[in-house]
């Protein structure tokens, strides 16, 4: 009986789905281990500063400053002097801005970086971002 080509897709897709369910587990050269590393860039949303990359810590934004309970949510930043030290978001391209903390519900004075925007777009919406104006420049800050 001469095989066609249908058959021998067939008889592959068989020996495929075989293998599939046959439980086997393929155990590669390396360990299998959980190693956790930072893997929030600058601008990101974390939870603690052992998300962010070196020389990044987690930092609570809080919108409105003056109540700091009603949209808090945190980035990976660092502390700046001006523009100049903020590296542009990987987001969204745009330059950011060196704000001051007070405007974001710091407990202590200090200037952080922030990501810069044009539109909510620009945000990471999903995460509770939004753009808004704060101090005169348009922000990536929490909202509703």
């Amino acid at each position: 009986m001469p095989f066609t080509m249908n058959s021998h897709f067939i008889l592959g897709g068989i020996a495929l789905i075989s293998s599939l369910l046959s439980g086997c587990i393929f155990v590669g050269d390396y360990d299998d281990y959980y190693e956790p590393v930072p893997k929030a860039l600058t601008y990101e949303v974390c939870y603690s500063s052992t998300d962010c990359l070196p020389g990044d810590y987690c930092e609570e934004l809080a919108i409105p400053a003056d109540l700091y309970s009603d949209y808090v949510n945190a980035i990976c930043t660092f502390q700046c002097f001006d523009d100049l030290d903020c590296p542009p978001s990987e987001f969204n391209l745009l330059p950011g801005a060196c704000v001051d903390h007070a405007f974001l519900g710091a407990r202590a004075p200090a200037r952080i970086c922030v990501e810069r925007c044009q539109i909510d777009a620009d945000c990471d919406v999903a995460a509770g971002f939004g753009c808004e104006v704060i101090a005169g420049e348009r922000l990536c800050v929490p909202i509703r």
